[in-house]
């Protein structure tokens, strides 16, 4: 069994994959999330500009999105917080955060997403920092538990 990169703990067919390999389309904002978490993991730029619609496409270059994904070593994501607009039931939002090591460095994204039903089918249409920032942005002991979820201590983890 091949665990999805989105932490959900199900096979990533069973998950993720039935979305990034166009089997069918994710029914919930945080279902794209994940799987565009997933995409980003696996450098699929192609998914992730799929998923896209209005602003983000605005100047998004897939040459530069796939050359940091690839350097970039993806340790897991988080989801905050999902929920739809009481308003508007074709919007949705979804806070989370991706950690991830670039230049061996533990590094976090830490957005507040807007998706947009269209059609039937969701697209992620914005994104912005949440008001707040999380106590995760705290530094890390080197004692304490790995962010990334391994169950190893910082230092024997993520740290090195």
């Amino acid at each position: 069994m091949n665990k999805c990169p989105c932490g959900s703990a199900l096979d990533y067919l069973t998950c993720c994959g039935t979305y990034i390999e166009g089997f069918s389309v994710p029914q919930t904002p945080e279902a794209l999330m994940r799987s565009r978490y997933t995409a980003y993991s696996q450098a699929n730029i192609d998914y992730i500009k799929q998923t896209m619609r209005g602003q983000p496409l605005i100047g998004f270059n897939e040459t530069e999105a796939a050359v940091w994904a690839k350097q970039v070593i993806w340790l897991g994501l988080q989801v905050i917080k999902a929920f739809n607009d009481e308003a508007n039931p074709n919007k949705g939002y979804v806070e989370f955060i991706a950690r991830f090591k670039e230049n061996n460095r533990l590094q976090t994204i830490h957005e507040l997403s807007e998706f947009q039903c269209i059609d039937s089918v969701w697209f992620y249409t914005a994104g912005q920092k949440p008001e707040a920032e999380p106590q995760s942005k705290q530094k890390t002991p080197r004692n304490a538990p790995c962010p990334c979820g391994s169950q190893k201590k910082f230092k024997n983890c993520c740290l090195k």
